[in-house]
């Protein structure tokens, strides 16, 4: 793949990587505001929601790369009423501008809690529909291995994945810099990652079985299907073998660190510094697996027809 084609696997990954992380936190920022007290989880969350925004922003720039004529890009925009794509693009603005505003009242503005809350998730709303739509481009009648609801649904299991795992990358992150800083709620990141941290294993692992169980459906149905779908099927379990099974070895690799972060941190009661390679190791394998499985979306598929 050069770089034109690389560049949707890279937009794709990252606005689900964008959505799934902002969705994770809102999750988490929900149950952690009643314990914690919503100005205190507020300034917590400036960081990772920044983080989001950075990731957008990159995703947008790096779609680019796709196109050939970058500068007349927003000319796809003008078909909301009838093109999947024109969608993507508009709920793909509407994202990165309402996570911007977002950013700059965490960031410049105080007070006005429930303005924030409510931003974030007419963000989340908008980032869910981005990706649906992104994934409605592909369910093409001439694509058999892409024309299944399993596409829509893959694509939103790959955004929790991701995001679970980034944001405990970010909460981490988040608690070194503030302990570098002294900063008076230091104990209160520190208690946040303690009670998160199990709960997004949890679902890390749910996700990434019901990953592996729709591959499987996947490859049963390729395997009932038309010429094109055998095609499909015999790159995934011939040429393409060694990849599907790293795929899944990082994947369940990653969560299990990740698993084993939490376990340590269930056992302990404290958050230490040992801590922090789990996390990030686990981030690195399960973005890695997703980056396979992108790749492995794209070229198993085998058009059929004209």
């Amino acid at each position: 793949m050069n770089v034109r084609e690389w560049a949707l696997p890279v937009y794709t990954i990252l606005m689900q990587l964008a959505l799934g992380t902002l969705l994770s936190l809102w999750l988490t920022r929900v149950f952690a505001t009643r314990r914690y007290g919503r100005s205190t989880i507020e300034h917590i969350t400036r960081i990772p929601v920044s983080a989001v925004l950075l990731t957008i922003i990159v995703a947008i720039i790096g779609s680019h790369f796709h196109l050939s004529r970058p500068m007349l890009s927003m000319l796809a925009a003008l078909n909301v009423h009838s093109s999947w794509l024109s969608r993507e693009i508009f709920f793909t603005i509407s994202f990165l501008l309402v996570t911007a505003g977002l950013t700059y009242l965490q960031w410049l503005v105080p007070g006005f809690d429930r303005l924030k809350t409510m931003l974030g998730w007419v963000s989340i709303v908008f980032g869910i529909l981005s990706v649906y739509c992104m994934s409605k481009i592909y369910l093409l009648p001439t694509h058999s291995s892409w024309n299944s609801p399993v596409t829509v649904i893959s694509f939103f299991l790959t955004a929790l994945l991701l995001g679970i795992t980034t944001v405990a990358v970010l909460l981490v992150m988040d608690l070194k810099i503030s302990e570098v800083a002294d900063d008076t709620e230091t104990s209160v990141r520190r208690q946040l990652i303690q009670h998160t941290f199990v709960r997004l294993a949890w679902v890390a692992w749910i996700t990434a079985v019901t990953q592996l169980l729709l591959n499987l459906y996947v490859i049963v149905q390729l395997n009932q299907g038309d010429i094109s779908a055998q095609t499909s099927l015999m790159l995934m379990l011939g040429l393409y073998q060694p990849l599907l099974s790293m795929r899944y070895i990082t994947l369940f690799t990653g969560v299990g660190w990740f698993s084993l972060a939490a376990f340590v941190l269930l056992r302990q009661r404290k958050v230490n510094y040992e801590i922090s390679t789990p996390v990030y190791l686990a981030c690195l394998l399960v973005l890695i697996a997703e980056i396979l499985g992108r790749f492995l979306f794209y070229a198993t598929h085998v058009r059929a027809g004209i």
